[in-house]
C-alpha cells in the first residue's frame, strides 16, 4: 500500500513521494513523468486529450501535446485523469484508487465566467476501506461545463490535495499537502475541420 505526498506542486516538479511497508525507507519517491486528461462531450462524440510530461522528472521541462485543447461553448465534458511513471512503466493513478480517502482532485476553469468543472466520483468507487468517515469525491473523473459564451483562451487547473497529516472530512475539503497543481491550456471555441 502507498501513500502520495508530494507529486507535482507550483514549479511542476513531477515527483512523488510515496510509503511502503519496508521500515527501513518508509518514504521512498516514486517519478511521475506524465499527466494525461482526457474529456469526452456527455451527448457524444470525439474525445479531447492532453498530456502534461516531464519526461525526466525534474520538473523544469514540462510540456503539453497538443499545445492545448479546444472547448466547444455550451457542451458538458465528462473527464479523466490518469498519472504514469514512463520511465519504470507504472500506473500512479492506481495507487490513487487504493488510497482514495487520502486523495482529492479538485478542477478550476480559468477564467471563471467560461465554465465549471465538478468531481463526479467517490471513495466506494475505488475502495471499500472509508476509514475517514465518509464516501467523499476523489476527482479520477469530473466533468467540465463550458459556458456557452466562453471564448478565447484559458486553461483548466487539476490541483490533486493530499490527507496525511488529517482525514479528508468532505468532497470539497484542501490540505496543505498538494500533490499535482497544473494549468492545461485550452481554448474555447468551435473546431474547424478542413473539408
Amino acid at each position: 500500500m502507498y501513500r502520495i505526498p508530494t507529486l507535482l506542486a507550483l514549479a511542476f516538479a513531477l515527483t512523488l513521494a510515496a510509503c511502503d511497508s519496508d521500515p527501513v525507507d518508509p518514504n521512498p519517491e516514486e517519478l511521475i513523468t506524465e499527466v494525461t486528461v482526457t474529456l469526452t462531450p456527455s451527448g457524444g462524440g470525439s474525445s479531447l486529450t492532453i498530456v502534461a510530461s516531464d519526461p525526466d522528472g525534474d520538473g523544469a521541462g514540462l510540456t503539453f501535446a497538443p499545445a492545448s485543447i479546444t472547448l466547444t461553448p455550451g457542451v458538458t465534458y465528462n473527464g479523466t485523469i490518469e498519472l504514469r511513471d514512463t520511465i519504470n512503466g507504472e500506473d500512479i493513478t492506481e495507487e490513487v484508487e487504493e488510497e482514495a480517502e487520502e486523495h482529492l482532485f479538485r478542477y478550476t476553469v480559468s477564467p471563471s465566467s467560461a465554465g465549471t468543472a465538478s468531481v463526479t466520483d467517490s471513495e466506494s468507487d475505488y475502495t471499500s476501506e472509508d476509514d475517514n468517515g465518509g464516501d467523499f469525491g476523489v476527482g479520477l473523473t469530473f466533468d467540465v461545463a463550458v459556458d456557452g459564451s466562453a471564448s478565447g483562451t484559458g486553461t483548466l487547473n487539476a490541483t490533486l490535495f493530499h490527507f496525511d497529516e488529517g482525514p479528508k472530512t468532505s468532497s470539497t475539503a484542501t490540505s496543505d499537502e498538494i500533490d499535482v497543481d497544473i494549468d492545461f491550456p485550452v481554448q474555447f471555441g468551435t473546431v474547424v475541420t478542413a473539408k
